[in-house]
């Protein structure tokens, strides 16, 4: 079973997603994890609290998710960069010349990217990056996959900064958390929530 999805939205730019409960996740074993450390004010209007996301599918998708990601991390590991490194990330693609609604395409750098024709993953269109250690392992997965583009919007400035990435891993600041005050103007960031003031 792959790990990474799609949705409607993202499928014709060739862009998977990768989702774990957003928030804070309950496990089977009664754990309780806090997925996303340095959420603020975002937290009380997350998206990804609310609608579809609500479904008991989708939660049950996201929390295996994060079980997988916990409990096995490298079998996890494992399985992603098999995936990543599929038919269905490496066959090759014509640039696309068809217009995007770049309106909806937030990012210059996404935008080339799409335009290249080459695959993405966006890590997280729930959850952020949880812990050091998880982070790392995204950022082995994607050196094992030059040839896509790995991006997160996240909240986890502070860890984020203080780490060298692959050149096809980005990420964006996104406004409404604990470390908003990290973000300056040399920062790529998006105003996704008021501040706390």
């Amino acid at each position: 079973m792959p790990l990474l999805t799609q949705n409607s939205e993202l499928r014709p730019h060739l862009i998977w997603n990768w989702s774990i409960p957003a928030l804070t996740a309950k496990l089977a074993d009664g754990r309780r994890i806090s997925t996303c450390p340095s959420a603020g004010i975002c937290a009380r209007y997350c998206y990804a609290r609310n609608g579809s996301y609500l479904f008991p599918a989708t939660i049950a998708a996201h929390t295996r998710n994060l079980q997988l990601v916990l409990d096995d991390t490298e079998a996890w590991r494992v399985a992603m960069t098999v995936e990543v490194n599929g038919a269905r990330f490496t066959k090759s693609r014509p640039p696309r010349t068809v217009p995007i609604p770049e309106t909806r395409i937030a990012d210059e750098w996404l935008l080339r990217w799409i335009r290249s024709g080459k695959p993405a993953v966006r890590i997280h269109d729930s959850g952020d990056f949880f812990a050091d250690w998880y982070l790392r392992e995204w950022l082995t997965i994607a050196e094992t996959a030059p040839g896509i583009l790995f991006y997160a919007y996240t909240k986890e400035i502070e860890m984020l900064r203080a780490t060298e990435t692959p050149d096809n891993f980005r990420w964006l600041a996104s406004t409404g958390g604990t470390q908003d005050h990290l973000i300056g103007d040399d920062l790529r960031h998006a105003d996704v929530f008021p501040s706390e003031d």
